[in-house]
């Protein structure tokens, strides 16, 4: 796999962009009950007693003579799988794209959630196994990525299940303080993508729903630590956006800064993820 060949020039890195979708605004018993075979399907997997919904993608030319890398996103708090994948477009990719739906629209471990962050560690593992039963998936390549609450759920899958996942890309990400609590040591590459001026999840961090989440900064110097990465070189790549990546990591860490941008999944998100993730 390969890391944002698109996304960086030589040892430069990143920082913006802008236009968006919905936001911010161990032990498992499953099942699973699918609808009529098309490019994406709708399914159900029962998790410990209750049913969870997702949709699942498989790429233009999939056949089953070869693996293909996983990534799964998530919504944004009120949103939905079906408006994520309108929004982002990412079912263009070389991948199993699968868009698991939050219960009452919402991502543990948000002040908001009506799960726990168990429970939702728990459906996203009980649904990989069953994907990587039903295809033909390499384990090696599982990403994540989201926007806004789905944004911080996947940095939360980078603290929780580094083991599984390779990668993760939060966009307009909800940091909340309790994501990276406890975070494993162990690197995971990121890209992260934030417009600076999201009035929703601000840039430079804040208090929602009685919860205090990160800045952006404070987030990437954590990440930077665990991946033990040593400066950081900084590219201007358009009068909007800005590209900081890190130097000496044991896994890329990268960020793109978008000047102006809103609480929005940007025109260039979708882009910078595929090829940060190599798909």
């Amino acid at each position: 796999m390969r890391f944002a060949p698109a996304l960086v020039v030589l040892t430069s890195l990143l920082l913006a962009g802008c236009s968006s979708p919905q936001g911010e605004q161990r032990e498992t018993t499953a099942s699973r009950s699918v609808g009529s075979p098309q490019k994406t399907r709708q399914a159900t997997l029962t998790v410990d007693g209750r049913d969870r919904h997702y949709r699942l993608s498989t790429p233009e030319g999939f056949y089953r003579g070869k693996q293909w890398p996983v990534i799964f996103a998530f919504h944004g708090w009120d949103g939905t799988a079906a408006a994520l994948e309108e929004t982002t477009g990412l079912s263009g990719a070389r991948a199993v794209v699968i868009y698991p739906d939050g219960v009452d629209r919402a991502w543990a471990p948000a002040p908001y959630a009506k799960t726990s962050g168990k429970e939702d560690l728990a459906f996203v593992r009980a649904l990989l196994d069953d994907v990587v039963s039903t295809y033909p998936v390499d384990r090696r390549r599982i990403f994540a990525t989201g926007f806004s609450n789905g944004g911080g759920f996947a940095a939360y899958l980078s603290c929780r299940m580094p083991d599984t996942f390779r990668a993760v890309a939060p966009v307009g990400a909800a940091y909340y303080e309790s994501i990276h609590a406890d975070c494993a040591e162990q690197p995971v590459a990121q890209l992260d993508i934030h417009g600076t001026h999201d009035d929703v999840i601000a840039y430079h961090g804040g208090r929602r729903h009685g919860m205090g989440y990160e800045s952006v900064p404070e987030v990437l110097d954590g990440v930077a630590r665990r991946n033990g990465c040593e400066g950081t070189v900084i590219t201007r790549r358009s009068q909007e956006v800005l590209e900081q990546h890190w130097l000496g990591c044991r896994l890329p860490l990268v960020h793109l800064r978008v000047g102006g941008g809103a609480h929005v999944w940007p025109d260039i998100a979708t882009t910078e993820v595929r090829a940060f993730f190599g798909v």
